[in-house]
């Protein structure tokens, strides 16, 4: 019994020396495979073989954090996020070269999953990279859809892109531009977008969206008024018309259309007001101000105010308002120098 019992101990000191040699053996043997793959992985993105770069890290690291292999899991982690940045980078150099939807949906597919990764290891860097980038992608997608006819697929994708970054004038903007063509006889809730576009550029000091979102909202508005006047519909006319001074309180052509619209409805005072104003603001030549003086002479000889009417007619006696100016200086105003009875 003596015997045994010094005997037990020594057996029991030999199996664990044996299964730590054990341990050991097997956790040298995951560090060979755990290097082994990073190596591989390393090489893998050397080369630009992003998919398998990051296929090839996840598995070192998996074993790397199996075995508590601290140095190597830590090394993956610093690096694994940017990997998958670089992954979604190159991706968007080739839809930039491609211009696809296909293209721009695997380029935001990389994106979010790099995203994911900068989450899950904890890197700043790619989480603020790939958050900038991913309205901006969104917006991107929305103008080949757009370009595609797609305006349904487009508005979706700019509400995402807003979603994402509310301080978004170029997407509030182009959102105003798709809901003109998805929903034509909404006017005021393309007109909502446009304001929000406008106000939002104005606070971010975001000029050329500011420019752009002001004449696109002021162009619409005289493009609604002239089919609307064609229509016999003045009063309306007049009304967007007027509004367009919120956007562009110089625009010439406005106040050449006000002028015309207001000589249709028989306010001849008010027409020459908004003829003088398209005068002040109009910067092209005489053939561009004919028209205006057109109105102008028409007001006047309405007033009978034909000395008005002869001198404004004689301006607008240029391009393809010769014919009609000259008709009214020598046939109905008989104006002096023009009449065929002084002939």
């Amino acid at each position: 019994m003596k015997s045994y019992s010094k005997i037990l101990p020594a057996l029991l000191l030999f199996a664990m020396i044996l299964g730590l040699s054990q341990n050991v053996a097997a956790q040298d043997d995951a560090r060979g495979q755990a290097v082994t793959l990073y190596n591989q992985a390393q090489e893998l993105a050397g080369s630009n073989e992003l998919d398998d770069a990051i296929a090839t890290y996840r598995d070192a690291l998996e074993i790397a954090d199996d075995n508590e292999l601290t140095d190597i899991s830590e090394r993956i982690r610093t690096n694994l996020a940017r990997v998958y940045y670089s992954r979604a980078s190159r991706s968007f150099q080739q839809f930039q070269q491609q211009k696809s939807l296909e293209a721009v949906n695997q380029t935001i597919e990389y994106f979010e999953e790099a995203q994911a990764a900068g989450e899950e290891f904890s890197d700043d860097q790619v989480i603020q990279q790939t958050t900038r980038a991913l309205p901006q992608l969104h917006y991107l997608k929305s103008t080949i859809e757009f370009r595609n006819k797609e305006y349904d697929a487009a508005m979706a994708s700019l509400s995402t892109a807003i979603e994402l970054n509310p301080n978004y004038p170029t997407a509030l903007y182009q959102r105003a531009i798709v809901h003109k063509k998805q929903s034509p006889n909404e006017t005021d809730q393309t007109f909502t977008y446009y304001d929000q576009a406008i106000e939002m550029a104005e606070r971010l000091g975001d000029n050329r969206t500011l420019n752009n979102a002001k004449t696109g909202a002021a162009e619409e508005l005289i493009y609604r008024a002239n089919n609307l006047k064609d229509n016999s519909n003045y009063r309306r006319a007049a009304e967007l018309l007027n509004r367009v001074s919120q956007y562009d309180s110089e625009n010439s052509d406005a106040y050449y259309r006000l002028a015309e619209v207001h000589n249709l409805q028989g306010n001849y005072n008010d027409a020459i007001q908004n003829a003088n104003q398209a005068l002040e603001y109009e910067s092209g030549g005489v053939t561009e101000r004919a028209k205006i003086y057109f109105e102008l002479g028409t007001a006047y000889k309405a007033l009978e105010q034909n000395g008005n009417a002869c001198s404004a007619f004689e301006n607008a006696n240029y391009g393809e308002f010769s014919g009609p100016s000259s008709h009214e200086l020598e046939f109905v105003l008989e104006c002096e120098g023009y009449s065929s009875r002084g002939r």
